[in-house]
């Protein structure tokens, strides 16, 4: 299996668009229209994972805070400087599951924020991932202030804030 990692191009966004919404909850996939706000903001941090050139998974990032939640539905909100990969979209085609192509991404976007000098890695977790993200180093976050809690709670269903050094 050859895959392709590269950053995420305009031109993918109608394929992201259709993964989110094959393997999220109706109420959790986000408008078209902001994952392409969501690419101009973060360009960077965006990223797919191609297997016999098609698209078969992306993972959206951008540059924060550690302890800082992004809620759903929202625009980025990049931290300048920031100390943080904050990872809020990660999925695979359901036909690519289980080919490894999530860690293969994630190992990459993690790889890109230790050049960074940052320090953390940091998500939300969502539809039952928490135990998949503690595998990978992630620590559930529980002292959050007000503001954090609010936002976490834009999540549809239990929602864990996990981060990890890096």
């Amino acid at each position: 299996m050859t895959v392709l990692l590269r950053n995420m191009q305009a031109d993918d966004l109608a394929r992201v668009y259709r993964i989110q919404s094959q393997v999220y909850a109706t109420e959790m996939v986000e408008a078209a229209e902001l994952l392409a706000n969501r690419l101009a903001t973060a360009p960077a941090c965006a990223w797919v994972a191609e297997q016999d050139q098609q698209l078969a998974a992306y993972l959206a990032a951008y540059p924060s805070l550690n302890g800082r939640i992004s809620a759903l539905g929202q625009d980025f909100q990049v931290a300048q400087p920031a100390n943080a990969l904050y990872l809020h979209d990660m999925a695979v085609a359901p036909e690519q599951a289980g080919k490894g192509l999530a860690r293969t991404l994630l190992e990459f976007a993690l790889t890109y924020a230790r050049q960074q000098g940052w320090q953390y890695a940091c998500l939300v977790s969502v539809q039952s991932t928490r135990a998949y993200w503690q595998r990978l180093g992630f620590l559930e976050q529980t002292e959050l202030n007000q503001e954090q809690i609010a936002k976490l709670a834009t999540y549809m269903g239990p929602a864990y804030y996990m981060s990890r050094r890096l």
